[in-house]
């Protein structure tokens, strides 16, 4: 999985930007006949590497990654849920930039994807990597066309999305409010047997993050891009 993001920020009047990218390499072993919660799903990170002339943001140590694993369930909607890390003082440190793959997975209509299929969802997600963040997302997806990936027949999935972002935390010791609202675009494909084969989603957020403390608000956007290939 690679990442691509720039964030731009103004503070005190100064503007800060900041890009960076990321590759991550991990295995994904799912294990069948699924239970009533869903099948048995581990993600086992190898690396995670930055790209050549970036470095990890917050100093985040990288290197924590290797060999870190999630193991919890997936539903047959795609929802992996009930995550449980090998290693929970890692996976806190680097949830912001991996957070726990619970989105990682297309979502899927209860009724079966199938050809010419429209639904529509909604996801919240806690991000407690610095406090209590709540991401709302409402996505659209529709089942537009058989194509080929990776020689495999495949249907890809057209899916965009807006969603909200409001909560508080602490960063450096300081407490912060952050409320903001974003859009994303994407598309993912699935084998005729099931199996995820990758995609690549495009966002866009716009956010302000307050200081109480200090009586500051930081106005901030992040654009970011987002592709998944299952390597042979």
């Amino acid at each position: 999985m690679h990442q691509i993001i720039h964030i731009d920020q103004e503070f005190q009047g100064i503007r800060q930007p900041l890009d960076f990218g990321l590759r991550a390499f991990f295995a994904v072993t799912i294990i069948g006949p699924a239970d009533t919660s869903g099948y048995p799903t581990t993600i086992t990170i190898d690396s995670i590497v930055a790209d050549s002339g970036t470095t990890a943001p917050m100093g985040i140590n990288l290197g924590a990654a290797k060999a870190l694993s999630f193991a919890g369930r997936l539903t047959p909607k795609g929802e992996f849920r009930n995550q449980k890390a090998s290693d929970s003082t890692a996976a806190q440190s680097l949830a912001p930039v991996v957070g726990s793959f619970k989105n990682f997975f297309p979502r899927l209509p209860s009724t079966g994807l199938t050809l010419g299929a429209t639904w529509a969802d909604t996801v919240t997600e806690n991000d407690r990597a610095a406090g209590s963040v709540t991401v709302t997302s409402i996505n659209r997806s529709h089942a537009v066309a058989w194509e080929d990936r990776m020689a495999t027949r495949a249907l890809r999935v057209d899916v965009l999305s807006d969603f909200t972002v409001k909560g508080t935390g602490q960063q450096a010791g300081q407490p912060f409010e952050v409320a903001g609202t974003g859009v994303r675009s994407g598309t993912d494909f699935v084998a005729v047997d099931g199996r995820y084969l990758g995609g690549e989603s495009r966002d866009s957020t716009s956010m302000t993050i307050t200081l109480p403390i200090q009586a500051m608000t930081i106005p901030r956007t992040q654009v970011s891009k987002t592709t998944v290939t299952v390597l042979p």
